[in-house]
């Protein structure tokens, strides 16, 4: 793929294995949310009043019924302390694909 903007091709990539199924990682991501919530002993309220993100919208981030923004994402890290990438390849574990990235050309 030439252009990087080319959506016509995008589907190669999810076949490919270079993006993960995004439901399933959101699961994951939710899972590995809720994982570390419990290492560090806090509820979802703990959670919600360390990061100012709603208690509903890390509840539904667990349930894997989400798809966070950045800024979701950087908060929750922050709160959860844990760096942002830690937390993805957690959720990549949990998929069982150690990384989301190909290096094919």
């Amino acid at each position: 793929m030439d252009d990087v903007n080319d959506v016509a091709q995008a589907s190669i990539a999810v076949k490919g294995g270079a993006v993960l199924d995004i439901t399933d990682f959101l699961h994951a991501l939710g899972i590995a949310l809720r994982e570390r919530r419990e290492e560090l002993q806090l509820t979802q309220e703990a959670v919600s009043l360390r990061t100012g993100v709603p208690q509903r919208r890390i509840w539904e981030l667990e349930a894997g019924a989400g798809n966070p923004t950045a800024r979701t994402l950087l908060r929750l890290v922050a709160g959860l302390e844990l760096p942002c990438s830690e937390l993805i390849a957690r959720a990549e574990r949990l998929t069982g694909r150690e990384t989301g990235v190909s290096h094919r050309s």
